[in-house]
């Protein structure tokens, strides 16, 4: 196999795009490198650098001469990058102001999750700080598979999001950071629950759905 320029790039996205929201393994199972080798049509080096791109991101681990796995999801490690995440939210919420809206619209046509991670980021990247928009991307790329859980979990989950960039395009940002704190409470809530829906555990299927 050729590969081009762009290459380590392109496999990059394809991987993480992969393993977010399409791969059936779940926290701590091991990653096939020739499986990915040949699903993505690129040799094993920029696989490779993918895969250790991807553990600087915490989204998988890396094991001595063994290759790689999942990042393992503990109930105290998810508790703590929802309330992380939050804290990131609610500090970017207060920096901003209401002018120009956060959103111009609600953006109706997106899927749920992608427009619920879609007002996060532009939140972030309101607040004016470089450091905070890193934080909330890399937080936002963790939870992804908690939140393909959160649509089976939480009937609301649609609405909850509608709900939120709705208070983002009307500039009600006190509104919103009350609504940032009740969405994140009751994800709180459901830790244990979603913990075991990650690895498994229950009597559902869980394989995270697409986001789009």
């Amino acid at each position: 196999m050729i590969d081009r320029p762009g290459t380590g790039e392109r496999v990059y996205l394809a991987i993480k795009t992969f393993l977010l929201s399409e791969s059936a393994l779940r926290p701590g199972e091991r990653v096939d490198v020739p499986d990915l080798t040949r699903r993505f049509g690129a040799s094993a080096t920029p696989v490779r650098a993918a895969l250790h791109r991807l553990v600087g991101e915490r989204l998988l681990t890396s094991h001595q001469g063994e290759g790689f796995s999942l990042a393992r999801v503990t109930e105290p490690d998810l508790s703590d990058l929802y309330q992380w995440n939050l804290a990131l939210l609610v500090n970017a919420a207060r920096t901003v102001t209401a002018e120009p809206p956060i959103l111009e619209d609600q953006g109706n046509g997106d899927a749920p999750i992608r427009a619920l991670e879609d007002l996060f980021a532009r939140l972030a990247a309101r607040s004016g700080n470089v450091e905070v928009e890193w934080a909330l991307a890399g937080a936002s790329d963790r939870l992804h598979r908690a939140r393909c859980v959160e649509l089976d979990l939480i009937p609301e989950f649609e609405e909850e999001t509608r709900e939120l960039r709705s208070l983002a395009s009307d500039g009600a940002l006190a509104s919103l950071r009350q609504g940032l704190v009740a969405y994140h409470r009751r994800r709180l809530r459901l830790v244990s629950a979603i913990t075991r829906r990650l690895h498994g555990l229950d009597d559902r299927d869980p394989r995270p759905r697409p986001a789009e």
